[in-house]
């Protein structure tokens, strides 16, 4: 049995905050930030990033500008921060991959424990598992049930190898004790697209890409894989009262700073950005997004990313989706 431990989903701990000398509130920042974001614009975690520096740029008086650069589940980003100057003007919007990658990738040319100073947890987004509305999959059940009868015939596309759309499968493969057939695709949109059109029989999607098909009726929302029923789908059950206790799986963001970044500007922007996660008008927004504000402050999303490094590490050697 895989060993789960318990998030703390809608809400997280406050935590007793050291206030800071009134030098570095003074002087940081005084000039434009750059907020790296590995995945192209107008996807989830973009729209995260955007939502994030608009509020930072509100609430400490210099810009905050989105860098969109895409390529390698968020490698190639994630590389260009651990090389920036530890100033706090060049920041990474962090990723539930950059947890998975420490296994997936073999040979990174950095460590996300190691050269990275984790600042804040922001947000989670759950994945859905989707159908296409004329499936024959009315039901959980009847998608589970087929899955045991029809060892290797039930397929589940993905966003690429090693994503959450991917593991979360790989997740529901090993709890539930079924073999299904991954079908990995070069992005969210092309799997949707073949799900809905029956070329894939389902997909784990995250919950923002998967809502607008829900809501047009071309797609049918069977279950959430979050520990608690999303807010953007309150009807629809999760895997874990479905009969598998402890099933988790999402995509989550936070902000992380290069190694040797002052203690100073990194407690500044974990409060910062601690009170814009339990500020309602941002809450709101995130759950407009399919998401739930996530409240961690630096020492606790460090934590967090430790524990899903060790999750999924035993996921992904077992799915197979280790990149040389």
């Amino acid at each position: 049995m895989i060993a789960r431990r318990k998030l703390l989903f809608a809400t997280g701990g406050v935590a007793a905050w050291h206030v800071l000398p009134s030098f570095a509130q003074d002087g940081y920042p005084n000039r434009a930030v750059r907020l790296v974001v590995g995945y192209p614009a107008g996807g989830t975690t973009d729209m995260v990033g955007r939502l994030t520096a608009k509020e930072l740029s509100a609430r400490l008086g210099q810009p905050f500008v989105v860098e969109n650069r895409p390529g390698a589940s968020s490698n190639i980003a994630t590389a260009s921060v651990a090389r920036a100057a530890p100033d706090g003007y060049t920041l990474l919007l962090a990723t539930a991959s950059n947890a998975t990658n420490v296994t997936a990738y073999r040979n990174l040319s950095f460590d996300i424990q190691k050269d990275f100073v984790p600042v804040a947890a922001i947000s989670i987004v759950p994945n859905v598992l989707v159908v296409s509305t004329s499936s024959q999959f009315k039901t959980f059940d009847d998608y589970l049930n087929y899955a045991r009868k029809n060892p290797g015939n039930l397929t589940f596309a993905s966003a690429s190898s090693g994503s959450s759309t991917h593991l979360a499968g790989e997740l529901f493969k090993t709890m539930a004790k079924v073999d299904m057939l991954h079908v990995p695709y070069a992005g969210s949109a092309p799997a949707i697209t073949d799900v809905m059109g029956g070329q894939v029989d389902s997909i784990f999607d995250n919950l923002p890409s998967a809502l607008p098909h829900i809501a047009g009726g071309k797609l049918r929302a069977l279950a959430v894989t979050s520990p608690t029923r999303a807010p953007a789908l309150p009807g629809i059950p999760t895997v874990a009262e479905l009969g598998f206790p402890g099933f988790e799986a999402y995509s989550w963001q936070g902000l992380m700073a290069p190694k040797g970044t002052p203690d100073a500007v990194v407690q500044r922007l974990s409060l910062t950005v601690f009170e814009m996660s339990a500020d309602p008008s941002v809450i709101a927004q995130i759950v407009r997004l399919g998401g739930v504000s996530n409240k961690l402050n630096a020492d606790d999303f460090r934590r967090f990313v430790k524990a899903e490094i060790d999750k999924w590490a035993p996921i992904l050697k077992q799915s197979g989706a280790i990149i040389e």
